[in-house]
């Protein structure tokens, strides 16, 4: 053991004499020095940012009508828009008249910005007087303030005095008022949000961000960013440029000889010199790694111990490309060529990487399936590429009915079932980040007896995001302001379509009638078309639907609805209170009513919620948050499935949650699984996972609503689609806890021939080459301790979800290593120098 280690000393003493490697050590300690400086301030969420904006056209159309409308302007969205600077208010009201007029979102914030600040500010001496340009200076009134929806925060807020309050919660308190004033508007934020500084002096303030996007950000983005490019590019090739020349060296006639004389194999003479190559790469990234970790725990308050393991993937990536130097040194026993050699590799690596991530992102993510429904024995689903296709069975294919394409700005909603020879759905225009899109928003009915081509129906209200049936009999739309109801019947006659005979009710159709203008009213207030024009702008009831949403609810975006099955109710998730909705009669026309609500614990983390409803249980999860338990009836709050627990068995972000049973829900992950858990009162326990992964959609299709079983169609693996059978514990054999899961069929459709290229061409090249870019995903994986990631809070049905590579890209890389120092251990030993 003694003569290796001598070797692999004198190696790492060759590499210690470069002086590349003295100039590596001085640029990391100056990096550092730069780096040290930066910091972390936490405060109150005060000031609106342009993205903090979810719907702009509905704000616009709140501020416009606070200025044209009589009755608006004593209201608090008056009050709001008669403070706004006076070409703004020339602006809106060219809105409110009906022009097109663009306003940019960073103008209205930056107005919104000035009133914070003049409310903070408690100019009392200016309240309710006009200045010079008969502008307002202080706009809020707390009379006019009671009629808008509170959120807890903010009740809490007005009712302590200002003398109580420091000023950064006086600002909080202003924009609270303001978001209270414009409901619908602006995305959920958390109450306090970090501001980065360097050697004291403030970022500006539109990098802005709440603590849980920062760690997310630090742990997901820039280390792999600083794996990838930093550590891999920088410092790597830096340490093939020193160690280039350690086999041509040590092939030269007298150092050779003297090396072979011990008693050493030259095998083992190569790895000794392989190892003695990564051991100072080892030093140089260990000094930067740790002086980043103690920089981001000191300065950023991130104590994250995972960042260490950059130390080791770096390593792996040097040595991937130190073992094709070392092959290349003993062949031609040139330090240039060496070095050219790595190069070559490095330029392979990233073109087959690069052409590997556009294939992906225009060829294969287009067709991966988002949400599914089924029509008789006819299942349709949209694709990631805004399309809508139809399954044939018989030949083993999807069926385009509406194109998909690779980057489309249009977003195709989920397709419901109206009834088995029925499905709806609706393309917007210009929608995927736009809720109101562009063009007109027509429903969407597919017929069976048309051979299922999109025929339009019914006017949506606008910025419509999904459709939701309640019964037999109703549909609701859902947008990011209100709730708003139509007849499935209205829908079939507005595409042409006969409606089967409608369900009886306890009304008869023709009160639903009498009582279905008066609502048309209270929705359009009974005003001229301009204000009816602005109403709808902000999502508002049309003509074929009607508002159900109580005047006492406010929807906060990202909003989440779920029907409870069998029964005509909603429970509604909005900011951080969960509400169970019921109609008053049955009526169409009939506003619904908050019958229990409660309010969840302000999160700390920005998942996006998912939610389903059993009528027993209603079961909310978060992120990596406890997964909560309410009694269905009364919203008590139950128990919780505590994360650790949960995660030792389900890991990943919950991403849809679907009612299967009184107690059993079925729960897909961001990790690509599928599992069935069961509500026992106070916790959840898993009661067994689908024999699938890569899943991308889940669709439950009940045989009988009042039998226990039913099957579940489950899109993996891109396309493919599988029936499974679920017979659950009523009517199984198996012992209690157990749910029987039977796969009856699975489909993989026939693949267009850039997925087969993809598959085969590409798939080759990336399973000969080493996958040196994707360790970039082990390395998030492992400094975030997660699996994947979820990009934005969207649709739960549908998101963009980042499932990192961990095992394999270190054991490609590993293979590449071995083969190429086995390759270059046969030929020294055969070779007569």
């Amino acid at each position: 053991m003694r003569p290796y280690l001598a070797i692999i000393t004198d190696s790492f003493h060759s590499a210690l004499a470069s002086r590349v490697l003295w100039a590596a050590f001085l640029a990391i300690w100056i990096l550092l020095l730069a780096l040290a400086p930066i910091g972390l301030r936490e405060d109150y969420t005060t000031t609106f940012r342009w993205f903090d904006i979810y719907n702009g056209t509905r704000m616009k159309a709140l501020l416009a009508q606070g200025i044209v409308d009589p009755e608006s302007q004593d209201r608090a969205i008056g009050r709001i828009a008669a403070a706004m600077p006076p070409e703004m208010q020339r602006q809106l009201r060219r809105v409110g008249e009906g022009d097109e007029v663009r306003i940019q979102l960073s103008l209205l914030t930056d107005a919104l910005n000035e009133m914070i600040e003049s409310d903070a500010a408690g100019e009392t001496a200016a309240r309710d007087q006009d200045d010079a340009d008969g502008q307002k200076k202080n706009w809020y009134d707390a009379d006019v303030w009671s009629d808008t929806v509170r959120l807890r925060e903010l009740r809490a807020l007005d009712d302590t005095p200002d003398e109580e309050l420091s000023e950064s919660l006086l600002r909080r308190r202003s924009r609270l008022r303001l978001e209270a004033a414009l409901p619908g508007v602006f995305e959920s934020r958390s109450d306090r949000s970090v501001l980065l500084t360097y050697a004291g002096l403030e970022f500006p303030t539109a990098f802005q961000i709440d603590r849980p996007q920062f760690e997310t950000l630090f742990n997901q983005f820039v280390i792999p960013l600083l794996v990838n490019w930093l550590l891999g590019l920088v410092l790597v090739f830096l340490g093939v440029l020193v160690t280039a020349s350690m086999i041509p060296d040590m092939l030269q006639t007298g150092s050779l000889h003297l090396l072979l004389s011990k008693p050493v194999s030259r095998s083992a003479l190569l790895i000794s010199k392989f190892i003695g190559g990564c051991a100072f790469v080892l030093l140089c990234v260990t000094q930067l790694v740790l002086g980043l970790f103690l920089i981001a725990g000191a300065r950023l308050d991130v104590w994250n111990v995972r960042i260490l393991w950059c130390i080791p993937v770096a390593v792996v990536i040097f040595a991937v490309f130190f073992s094709v130097s070392v092959l290349a040194g003993l062949k031609w026993r040139s330090a240039i060529i060496s070095i050219a050699a790595a190069g070559a590799l490095a330029a392979i690596c990233m073109v087959v990487g690069v052409i590997g991530g556009v294939i992906d992102g225009r060829v294969v993510a287009p067709d991966r399936i988002a949400a599914m429904t089924v029509a008789g024995d006819d299942l349709f689903a949209v694709t990631g590429g805004s399309g809508l296709v139809r399954m044939d069975t018989d030949e083993s294919k999807w069926l385009p009915l509406i194109e998909s394409q690779a980057g489309s700005n249009d977003r195709v909603l989920p397709p419901e079932t109206l009834d088995a020879d029925h499905v709806m759905t609706a393309r917007i225009r210009n929608g995927r980040f736009n809720p109101f899109g562009s063009g007109p928003l027509d429903l969407i009915v597919l017929a069976r007896g048309d051979d299922w081509k999109p025929q339009p129906s019914l006017q949506l209200p606008t910025a419509t995001e999904r459709l939701l049936p309640i019964d037999k009999r109703y549909v609701a739309a859902i947008n990011s302001a209100d709730l708003l109801l139509t007849e499935r019947s209205s829908i079939l006659e507005a595409a042409g379509e006969k409606p089967a005979e409608a369900p009886e009710s306890d009304e008869s159709n023709a009160a639903d009638d009498r009582t279905s203008e008066p609502n048309r009213e209270r929705a359009g207030g009974s005003v001229s078309s301009w204000l009816r024009s602005l109403i709808t702008m902000q999502g508002g009831a049309t003509e074929s639907f009607v508002s159900i949403l109580p005047p006492d609810v406010v929807l906060s975006p990202p909003t989440r609805v779920t029907n409870v099955h069998g029964e005509r109710s909603l429970v509604l998730l909005t900011g951080d209170r969960v509400q169970r909705l019921e109609p008053v009669g049955s009526s169409r026309s009939d506003l619904w009513q908050v019958r229990a609500k409660t309010e969840l614990t302000r999160a700390t983390q920005r998942a996006a919620y998912v939610i389903a409803a059993s009528k027993q249980w209603i079961v909310v999860a978060q992120g990596d948050s406890p997964i909560r338990i309410f009694k269905a009836d009364t919203l008590e709050s139950v128990g919780e499935w505590e994360s650790a627990a949960r995660e030792d068995i389900v890991s990943g972000t919950p991403l849809e949650l679907l009612a299967i049973a009184d107690d059993l829900f079925l729960m897909r992950t961001s990790s690509g699984h599928c599992d069935v858990i069961r509500v026992t009162g106070t916790t959840i326990e898993h009661a067994g996972r689908l024999p699938v992964d890569e899943v991308e959609s889940i669709h439950w299709h009940a045989k009988d609503a009042d039998e226990p079983v039913g099957q579940l169609i489950v899109a993996h693996d891109v396309d493919r689609v599988s029936w499974f059978s679920l017979e659950l514990p009523e009517q199984s054999s198996q012992q209690a806890g157990e749910v029987v899961i039977r796969a009856d069929a699975s489909i993989t459709p026939t693949k267009s021939i850039w997925r087969w290229v993809d598959a085969y061409v590409i798939g080759s090249l990336e399973l000969l080459t080493p996958k040196v870019l994707q360790l970039g995903d082990t390395t998030a994986a492992m400094v975030s301790g997660s699996d994947s990631l979820v990009m934005g809070m969207g649709d739960p049905a549908a998101p963009e979800v980042i499932r990192y590579q961990i095992a394999g890209p270190l054991v490609s890389c590993g293979v590449f290593i071995a083969v190429m120092l086995l390759i270059g251990c046969v030929y020294f030993s055969r070779s007569d120098y």
